[in-house]
């Protein structure tokens, strides 16, 4: 097994598009300070500019460049905040930060909150994951293991080593592009609770990983695996699983406590904050490891029962 997981990370470190992945990461996180920036000039411009005809100042919603791809969806129903949720990869600017101090742990969980980071796992985990398959060597290697699952559990270890070097490249080039772009206003002060949320984050993401490998390896098509990841990230599932709860509730009324998207890494993700409690952080750390243990567990079965080619 070890053997396997070492020709997985050797495959890794050496695979282009792992560089390419560094690079299109660090770019894009350069993009989106600099986003940022805009959002926050225009805010202020904003609020010091007189309304039109209420005389009074007009405001620019918090996503307007840093999430221009992005669109808020959100529940008919006044008031609802369980079924509350916004469709599209999101980064939201906080008003509080025109023309003040901004820290930089709260600039880094506004972009790790919007699910950014899961569509560049989406992209990039099953093109590494399914790699293999289009070289063809994994059938000289399937014959020479005496357990066939090991072929897709040595994959997971190497996934989330992948994602730990998006997320901390992602850390690194906000960290310096944020310093650059916000000079004199970044706080670089780093709590324990700071690091318990990233280290929080990661397991997270890596959590993504594995259910996106999982898809993957399932399927064989890195086409499926990069859409269906998307799409979770993007809200499209999350919209669907609202109004299945919905439909469970009309029909069992003493489920009325009851919220799919609770059980969900969107929701874990979003929800995941520095102010996030001991207890909600052993919740998330426990959907994540189900997640991880069930595409462990379901990937090993696909691979013991089916052909290798």
């Amino acid at each position: 097994m070890m053997r396997l997981i070492k020709m997985e990370l050797y495959r890794l470190v050496h695979a282009i598009s792992t560089r390419v992945m560094i690079i299109v990461v660090a770019g894009v996180a350069v993009l989106m300070s600099f986003a940022l920036r805009m959002d926050l000039n225009m805010m202020e411009a904003e609020q010091k500019t007189p309304g039109q005809e209420t005389g009074t100042e007009s405001q620019v919603p918090a996503e307007s460049f840093a999430s221009g791809f992005s669109d808020g969806w959100a529940s008919a129903e006044e008031g609802s905040t369980e079924d509350d949720f916004t469709f599209g990869v999101t980064a939201q600017a906080d008003e509080s930060w025109i023309g003040n101090d901004m820290k930089v742990g709260d600039i880094l969980m506004s972009e790790l909150q919007g699910c950014l980071l899961v569509v560049f796992i989406a992209i990039f985990v099953p093109l590494f994951v399914n790699a293999e398959q289009k070289r063809g060597y994994i059938k000289n290697i399937a014959g020479q293991i005496p357990r066939r699952e090991m072929l897709a559990l040595s994959k997971l270890p190497a996934v989330a080593v992948q994602v730990f070097i998006l997320f901390v490249v992602f850390m690194i080039a906000n960290l310096v592009s944020d310093a650059i772009f916000f000079r004199g206003r970044i706080v670089l002060k780093f709590t324990g609770a700071l690091f318990r949320t990233l280290g929080m984050q990661y397991v997270l993401h890596a959590a993504w990983g594995c259910l996106i490998a999982l898809f993957t390896m399932v399927t064989r098509s890195t086409a499926f695996a990069m859409t269906t990841g998307i799409l979770l990230a993007s809200g499209i599932v999350e919209m669907l699983i609202m109004y299945l709860n919905r439909v469970i509730c009309s029909l069992l009324p003493s489920a009325e406590q009851f919220n799919l998207m609770r059980y969900t890494l969107n929701y874990a993700t979003e929800a995941m904050t520095v102010q996030s409690t001991l207890w909600q952080i052993g919740g998330f750390l426990t959907l994540a490891l189900v997640y991880i243990a069930a595409s462990a567990v379901i990937a090993g079965i696909v691979y013991r029962k089916r052909d290798v080619r």
